[in-house]
């Protein structure tokens, strides 16, 4: 899977780094995300907290309606609040917090569901730490 993936990947990172950040539409966004589904949450102990970054999924907001997420279940409970989309610089991560951070250990896992601004729906992604 490696050999495939990888290119895939390279592929990926030359389209986006290709075209100036204004030039990509929601419809690519889209794409890139439903092919990066692994990077979407990530986790990190550090400083005696459990840590989990939505740094992925904030540069990409224009392409994104809605975050639904729910912390060791899949009931998706909870909605992350996305930066607003910058138009003129829609790649870039400007909000303080991408993250959430709880005692150590408390998340056994995470699962998430990206509504797209087109109105579809994601299938649910879980991920543990």
């Amino acid at each position: 899977m490696k050999k495939i993936t990888t290119p895939i990947v390279a592929i990926v990172l030359l389209a986006v780094f290709s075209l100036p950040a204004s030039a990509m539409q929601p419809k690519q966004m889209k794409q890139i995300l439903n092919m990066t589904q692994n990077n979407w949450v990530s986790f990190r102990d550090f400083n005696g907290k459990q840590w989990i970054y939505f740094t992925h999924l904030e540069s990409f907001s224009c392409g994104i309606k809605e975050v639904r997420y729910s912390i060791s279940s899949d009931d998706l409970d909870k909605v992350w609040e996305l930066q607003p989309c910058d138009s003129k610089n829609p790649m870039a991560v400007t909000k303080d917090i991408i993250y959430l951070t709880m005692p150590l250990g408390t998340a056994k896992s995470i699962a998430v569901q990206v509504t797209f601004t087109d109105g579809t729906v994601s299938e649910i992604v879980r991920k543990s730490p």
